[in-house]
């Protein structure tokens, strides 16, 4: 704070008579601060002196060289009389009332009669040298004035205004119709009569002050003025301010000035203020509106806390949310301000109304203030006509790039995937190796993302992947089917992929060339393409998401790259320049522009330099998220990059931390299923999401270039003479271009090498992965899928090539022509032909369909016969069974599936399921025996094909199997004359087994209706859950038993009352978190095998039954407030925009 009045000199005349009523001014400071001296001499330089001076040292400990410091400011100023002075220690004071109570109590005011008038002053609010005499004339004239106060300036600036008096809505909102910044010309020097003064200046009567017993002693630094005015008002008296009065304040505590901090930040007192106004209004509010208010004030803090954390304040996000707490945690106080305040009170509350503001003066206020901070924003500095139309050239070609890349890529798709489209967009639904039918909606996924019960097969506990919470937004935008949100996720992953590319890139670069090369290299990645080939919906996802971590991550340390360029005739001076290369100012990782030698003296214009960004971190957060879902194995990995580049970059290595925070608490279920397993539980963030699938793994150095897989499906057939080397094309130019940039020199230096650090971590990982057994395909272990890794590793690759080829041109041009122009062209041409070509072999193997392994399936899995059944109260299942040709790869003869839906749905998997088939150290694990249900279902479905004479449909039934399915021959069986035999074989097994009644054969396949030997078929109950009596045969839907209506494995149904004692039993596997009610009573489980069975008795009821996942509701509510609060820090604000000279 710098001080811009001249020193205030002696008075040229002083009262030489004492005041007709006499002032003691009341002094308070906390230890000798800064602004005290100062308040001090113009205490001391007062036309109409005090009586007396009290200083009261408020401090922890006393300072003794208050008492020195206040006699030798009023021996200086001089004049006659001189006040009494005296300087009185408070310690442990807590508010300005509390000093001021204190200094009073213990005799400040010396012998004889107290003054009549007190005068405060804070430390930092020092009055004009006619402040006092114009408060003490001012009560003169109006002895029905009971406080009167000053207009306060600011400290530093003493020609802007602070405050003329202030008044509150009817709703306490405070307002003082002062602009911020505001010049005192005299417009508010009309008012007298106020709602409140503030305290820095008031002159109080003494009767008046002991009659209210002061501030309120919650109160303080803020809102003690405001109570006490008002307090005085209802007890009778007037409270005016007086313009003619004027006292400079520092506001010091309002501006979290007090803790020796260098710039004033009134975010520092927020929490202070709205904890003050909630008790404000909870002390003043009529009886019956105090719990209205309480619960408004609570539910207010969390809206404004919101609109906190949508403006980027996160901190004071927790001030609302705090304030209201803290206030009504204090009741005592409440109440206690409440009887004071009711005990002086001689006049009604509506007295008070002509003195508050309407909601039009409100609503009035804040237009008028928008309207000034709008205006406030348009005081830049304009740039040059030259230079927008500069600026404005980056921009279209900026644009023009960009279009034509995305018309490329779409073209990419339609060629490559037209088919699947064109059959996605009829309805069709998409299947593959890893991929199972998504034929859900939004309220079954949901279900099966949150219930912590996988529903596939017979059931088993444990968390699901959250791809299925991600899943959910998309589903939501596809109208309520997960099957077209898939479908576009799938098939526009290309297109995704080379958009993210771009606009990661433009951190990098601002060389639109280099931009699109980096599009089209992402968008035909092979581990990509594979995974695309594959159905590996994760892996997929997140390498699309990928991109935008690495945006998000580089704005908010704020290294990006942005359009710049100079001002006026220095950069019309190199008219033979790329538009393009000369925006591109080079900003090191540090963020500091560099600007080259020859331009120094050049102003900058465009987008001002890039300082970090919150709102980029909480997208980058919400990015890592999708990856982190998509592809767990990309948890750990990731982290660790996070971190290399935390040690990087000189800020905002806080915000790196939020980044990872949402992917932790997504995961967060998951995690701790891992962790109860020990070592060999993290095979479930190497499995990920989707069906096992087995397959080869690469070497390290198709690794190092970007294969996960064997790629030779992707080599066209134009292409056979360079098969072996043509996979490695795409990555081999990446590669190259990434060596080359370390010899790049600084400040781009140490970008390419944190890129190589997270390219090592992305194949060290990937090393480790493919050695880890996952799950089990057809009898095949599946190992860990490293294209996720690679992806990584391949973005760091890329970032180092981007950032190595960035602004070659210039560079080039500041040599003389020799080797290296020739090589660079060289090697330009191989690094654009290279990805070139291997995008352009991919789509012409795709067209194929040699590529794509996708399928389309318009019919439905299980005819219609079945979906009645499956969908019927019931919640029957069906047995889907398919005959493989002896001593197939495919290991066993016949393989079933138990389905509750129109084949297996992509709801059904998890990785916490699929890896539970295997046993031992993380990477020698060996698959374990089928558990007891498992078992149960191999017996039965053994005993079918194997012709038995038994009866086989009654335990069928008692597994809720409602039909059996042998599906149609698959179009890409590869011995279809076998395969056809064995499935015939298998069918005239079926035909002759009793029990089975042939219903249906569709192009689906035969179906088979299960029928229960028995006397009487009414009697046979194949229901998901059914009431049986005590001591019968659970494994026989022969016995007697009645069948329970059920709807996604929950039960609200009632059922009668019975005869005997009996038994609830599902046709699910037991877990000690099923729960089960009659009329409110929990229901006892019972032992009886792997079926989930509960004692019921004789007694009818209402019944419920669902599971109860253990955390779950904790889970759910950390992953909503997360995604909330994310969600919020990531909308962007509207963007300010300016020039920077």
């Amino acid at each position: 704070m710098t001080e811009t009045l001249l020193p205030v000199g002696p008075p040229a005349t002083t009262s030489s008579t004492p005041a007709t009523a006499p002032v003691t001014a009341v002094v308070v400071t906390r230890g000798l601060t800064t602004y005290l001296p100062r308040t001090l001499a113009a205490l001391a330089a007062q036309t109409r002196r005090p009586l007396r001076i009290v200083l009261v040292d408020a401090g922890e400990s006393p300072d003794q060289r208050l008492a020195a410091l206040l006699e030798q400011t009023v021996a200086a100023a001089g004049g006659a009389p001189q006040p009494a002075l005296t300087t009185i220690a408070a310690p442990g004071a807590r508010t300005f009332g509390d000093a001021v109570r204190r200094a009073l109590a213990d005799g400040a005011e010396g012998p004889g009669l107290p003054a009549t008038w007190l005068w405060f002053l804070h430390d930092d609010s020092a009055p004009a040298p006619g402040a006092l005499a114009e408060l003490a004339r001012a009560v003169t004239r109006a002895r029905s004035v009971g406080v009167a106060g000053a207009k306060q300036r600011t400290w530093s600036d003493p020609e802007r205004l602070l405050e003329a008096g202030l008044r509150t809505s009817r709703s306490g909102r405070r307002m003082t119709d002062v602009e911020p910044g505001e010049l005192d010309q005299g417009q508010h020097d009309a008012r007298d009569d106020v709602l409140g003064v503030g305290l820095a200046g008031a002159l109080v009567r003494r009767d008046v002050w002991d009659a209210l017993r002061g501030t309120d002693p919650v109160l303080g630094p803020f809102g003690d003025g405001l109570d006490l005015s008002r307090r005085a008002r209802l007890a009778g008296h007037r409270v005016i301010v007086v313009p003619e009065a004027v006292v400079r304040h520092a506001q010091a505590g309002f501006l979290g000035l007090r803790d020796e901090h260098d710039e004033p930040d009134a975010r520092r007192s927020h929490a202070a203020r709205r904890r003050a106004l909630v008790h404000q209004r909870l002390a003043s509010a009529p009886l019956l509106l105090v719990p209205v208010i309480a619960v408004l004030a609570l539910g207010l803090g969390v809206v404004r806390s919101l609109a906190q954390l949508a403006a980027k304040q996160p901190g004071l996000a927790v001030d609302e949310l705090r304030a209201p707490l803290e206030a009504l945690a204090r009741p005592v106080a409440v109440v206690r301000a409440r009887t004071t305040a009711r005990r002086t009170r001689t006049v009604s509350r509506r007295t008070l109304r002509p003195l508050q503001a309407t909601w039009q003066d409100v609503w009035r206020q804040t237009q008028d203030r928008r309207l000034a901070r709008a205006e406030a924003r348009r005081v830049v500095q304009a740039p040059s006509e030259l230079e927008l139309r500069e600026l404005a050239q980056l921009t279209t070609r900026r644009r023009v790039t960009l279009g034509a890349l995305a018309a490329v890529l779409v073209l990419v798709v339609a060629v490559a995937l037209g088919p699947l489209i064109g059959a996605a967009a009829g309805g069709a639904r998409l299947v593959g190796a890893a991929l199972a039918p998504a034929a859900s909606d939004l309220g079954q996924l949901w279900s099966a993302a949150t219930s912590g019960w996988v529903a596939g097969g017979l059931g088993a506990p444990g968390p699901a992947d959250a791809l299925l919470d991600v899943l959910a937004a998309p589903t939501f935008v596809a109208g309520g089917e997960l099957t077209g949100a898939v479908s576009v996720l799938l098939l526009g992953s290309v297109l995704l992929a080379g958009l993210g590319a771009w606009a990661a890139a433009g951190a990098a670069t601002r060389s639109v060339g280099v931009r699109a090369w980096a599009a089209i290299v992402w968008a035909g990645a092979p581990s990509l393409l594979l995974g695309l080939g594959e159905g590996r919906l994760g892996p997929v996802l997140a390498h699309a998401a990928l991109p935008w971590v690495v945006l998000g991550v580089a704005r908010a340390v704020g290294v990006q790259r942005v359009d710049q360029v100079l001002s006026g005739i220095a950069t019309a001076s190199h008219e033979g320049e790329d538009a393009a290369d000369e925006a591109d100012i080079d900003t090191p990782v540090r963020g500091n522009p560099t600007i080259p030698t020859q331009r120094v003296g050049g102003e900058l214009v465009g987008t001002p330099d890039p300082t970090g960004s919150l709102t980029a971190a909480a997208a980058a957060a919400l990015a890592f998220a999708v990856v982190a879902a998509g592809a767990p194995v990309l948890l750990v990995p990731g982290a660790l990059a996070l971190l290399v580049l935390a040690l990087c970059v000189p800020r905002s290595r806080a915000r790196l931390l939020l980044v990872l925070v949402p992917a932790l608490v997504l995961l967060g279920p998951t995690l701790v299923e891992a962790s109860r397993r020990g070592v060999p539980g993290w095979r479930l963030l190497v499995a990920g999401p989707g069906l096992p699938v087995a397959g080869t793994p690469t070497t390290p150095v198709e690794r190092l270039l970007g294969l996960p897989a064997d790629a030779s499906a992707l080599v066209p057939s134009w292409a056979q003479p360079v098969a072996d080397v043509w996979p490695l094309l795409a990555g081999g130019a990446v590669v190259l271009l990434a060596l080359l940039a370390l010899l790049r020199g600084a400040p781009a230096a140490r970008a390419v090498r944190v890129g190589w650090v997270v390219a090592a971590i992305g194949l060290a990982a990937a090393t480790l992965v493919a050695r880890i057994p996952v799950g089990v395909q057809d009898g095949v272990t599946a190992y860990g899928w490293t294209g996720p890794l690679l992806s990584l590793a391949g973005l760091g690759l890329l970032t180092a090539a981007v950032l190595g080829a960035d602004r070659l041109q210039v560079r080039l041009a500041h040599q003389s022509f020799g080797w290296r122009q020739p090589l660079v062209a060289l090697v330009t041409v191989v690094a654009v032909a290279a990805p070139v070509a291997w995008l352009g072999g991919w789509t012409w193997q795709a067209r194929t369909g040699e590529a794509v392994a996708l399928r389309a399936i318009d019919d439905d899995i299980v005819p219609a016969v079945g979906r009645q059944s499956q969908t019927s109260p019931d919640a029957s299942r069906v047995l889907a069974l398919a005959a493989a040709p002896a001593g197939s790869e495919r290991g066993p003869d016949v393989t079933w599936q138990l389905l509750r839906g129109d084949g297996p749905l992509l709801v059904d998997q998890a990785a916490a399921v699929s890896t539970r088939v295997l046993v031992g150290g993380l990477t020698d694990a060996t698959v374990r025996g089928p558990d007891d249900a498992a078992a149960e279902v191999e017996d039965l479905v053994a005993r079918l094909v194997g012709g038995a004479s038994g009866d086989v449909a009654g335990p069928l039934g008692a597994l809720a199997v409602s039909d059996v399915l042998v599906p149609r021959i698959a179009s890409d069986t590869g011995d279809a004359s076998a395969a056809r035999t064995a499935r015939e074989r298998l069918v005239a097994t079926l035909d002759s087994t009793a029990g089975l009644e042939r219903v249906t054969q569709s192009a689906q396949g035969t179906l088979w209706r299960v029928q229960p030997l028995t006397e009487d078929a009414d009697a046979a109950v194949t229901a998901w859950a059914r009431i049986a009596p005590q001591g019968a045969d659970l494994t026989d839907a022969a016995t007697a038993a009645v069948a329970v209506a059920s709807n996604q494995r929950t039960i609200d149904t009632t059922i009668p009352a019975g005869s005997g004692e009996r038994l609830l039993v599902l046709a699910e596997r037991a877990d000690a978190h099923w729960q089960a009610r009659l009329d409110g009573r929990s229901l006892r489980a019972v032992d009886d095998g792997w079926r989930q069975v509960f004692q019921v008795g004789a007694a009818g009821g209402h019944l419920t039954l669902h599971y109860d996942a253990p955390q779950r509701t904790p889970w759910l509510v950390a992953q909503g407030l997360v995604l909330l609060v994310t969600v919020l820090l990531a909308v962007p604000v509207r963007r300010r925009r300016g020039v920077r000279a």
